[in-house]
């Protein structure tokens, strides 16, 4: 499942593409994905152009200069492909988006996913996304918002993290290594939390998500022209039965709510 570092590196790129470009048709072969009928959507978009491409934790916004814009959520995952000619298009697809100039994009769901429309304006009230908080890349996101973030807080700090309306872009894919980087159990509450580790923690969210962009994203992402990431060095996260880094304890894992989450019980004592 995407998270911040592919989001915001498909968002880049297609905005880098797509930027001025006049949509000419749309084709919708899973219209239960989208909030209006096909005949709307495409009377709403057909003729506009791409004005900027930008996520919110990990929806993307593409708005139009016809004050339309589209919501994507790529739910589970998904491949989102541009083409230059009909002739480069996948096999399967759910969405297809043209443009006047014969290039576009398609957009295959792996498991559930949403493409939207939305009123530019209306933005801020849009249901699916106004509650979503900043990402850990906003200039927002600083050491001392993080602290006032958490301070009151009684919850566990993987369920914490994972809720998108605390802090957006991280899922249950980089959350086991920014857990074990800061030492802490997933079980732990933010209240028993100390200074010093709610400083290792936002040093860890910040260290986990860059290494992943610096070296392109996940591997088993494909970006915007079909290319893996090369990100697959994860620390203890998959690697249930290895041995820890740093003691050597056997790696574990332990039922989180409704996930699994992978860990050293003694780097990350409870």
């Amino acid at each position: 499942m995407a998270e911040l570092p592919e989001i915001a590196k498909l968002t880049n790129q297609m905005e880098e593409t797509l930027k001025g470009k006049e949509i000419g048709e749309l084709v919708l072969l899973q219209e239960k994905c989208t909030n209006v009928s096909l005949e709307e959507l495409c009377q709403r978009i057909i003729g506009g152009k791409i004005q900027t491409v930008k996520n919110k934790g990990k929806w993307m916004i593409t708005s139009l200069d016809n004050g339309e814009s589209l919501l994507l959520s790529l739910g589970m995952g998904a491949d989102v492909l541009y083409f230059e000619n009909e002739a480069d298009l996948p096999e399967k697809y759910q969405i297809k988006v043209n443009f006047t100039d014969e290039t576009g994009y398609t957009i295959r769901f792996w498991w559930f996913g949403k493409f939207l429309i939305c009123k530019t304006k209306d933005l801020s009230q849009e249901s699916a996304t106004k509650d979503i908080a900043i990402d850990p890349w906003d200039n927002a996101f600083t050491l001392d918002y993080f602290k006032k973030l958490l301070a009151g807080k009684r919850t566990q700090v993987k369920s914490f993290l994972l809720n998108q309306k605390n802090i957006s872009g991280i899922g249950n894919m980089y959350i086991h290594d920014i857990l074990f980087k800061a030492g802490l159990h997933p079980q732990k509450k933010i209240s028993d939390l100390k200074n010093s580790e709610i400083e290792g923690l936002y040093k860890s969210i910040l260290e986990i998500l860059n290494f992943s962009k610096s070296k392109g994203s996940f591997a088993y992402e494909s970006d915007f022209f079909g290319q893996k990431g090369g990100y697959n060095d994860f620390i203890i996260g998959y690697k249930e039965g290895e041995n820890c880094p740093i003691c050597g304890n056997e790696i574990v894992t332990v039922k989180t709510g409704s996930t699994k989450s992978y860990l050293c019980l003694t780097c990350q004592p409870l």
